[in-house]
């Protein structure tokens, strides 16, 4: 399949059939995917924590709730397995710090590359992703052992859609919105 038929298909899944499990090794190979990502000056500022067990997801979905029960998931309960993506000290050349003053200038971007690729990997797979960025800091940190100023960037939540073939009715700005060449205009 074409790689921008694969795009085009691609959605974030919010009903996933809780019935059906994801097996270790695919989600290793999603990790894997995430793993072999490519990061600004190749510093892979990540640690990647997978959570399958029904204990640890009874925890993850408390800390994917904020202080005033806010969440960006409320179909949490359904997922299979989760994945923590979480920033981790950016080691980079040192004329990139000394000029941006700043290790951790591309780490978001880079982490943001490793879960499109592991949301790739996943749909290679047949099964279904959506990337939740929402979240408790100190619960995650509290539940997961993470240490303080370890920041998860974004949850991956991975399973088997409730509707595979649901249609995928993408709304996009035109690329005329959102390219030009040679300057802003």
């Amino acid at each position: 399949m074409d790689f921008l038929e694969v795009m085009r298909k691609r959605r974030s899944c919010r009903a996933f059939d809780p019935a059906k499990t994801v097996s270790r090794d695919d989600l290793l190979k999603i990790v894997e995917a995430g793993r072999l990502s490519p990061s600004g000056c190749n510093s892979q500022p990540w640690k990647f924590i997978v959570i399958d067990s029904p204990e640890a997801k009874a925890k993850l979905c408390d800390a994917i709730v904020v202080e005033n029960g806010a969440t960006g998931a409320p179909w949490r309960s359904q997922v299979s397995a989760f994945i923590l993506l979480v920033e981790q000290p950016a080691k980079v050349m040192q004329c990139v710090a000394d000029h941006y003053k700043d290790t951790q200038r591309f780490a978001p971007g880079d982490i943001g590359m490793a879960c499109m690729n592991m949301c790739h990997e996943a749909d290679s797979l047949g099964l279904a992703t959506c990337i939740i960025g929402m979240n408790d800091q100190a619960k995650l940190e509290k539940y997961f052992n993470i240490p303080a100023g370890r920041d998860v960037r974004l949850v991956l939540a991975v399973g088997y859609a409730a509707d595979p073939d649901a249609a995928v009715n993408k709304v996009r700005k035109s690329l005329e919105e959102v390219c030009s060449f040679n300057n802003w205009e």
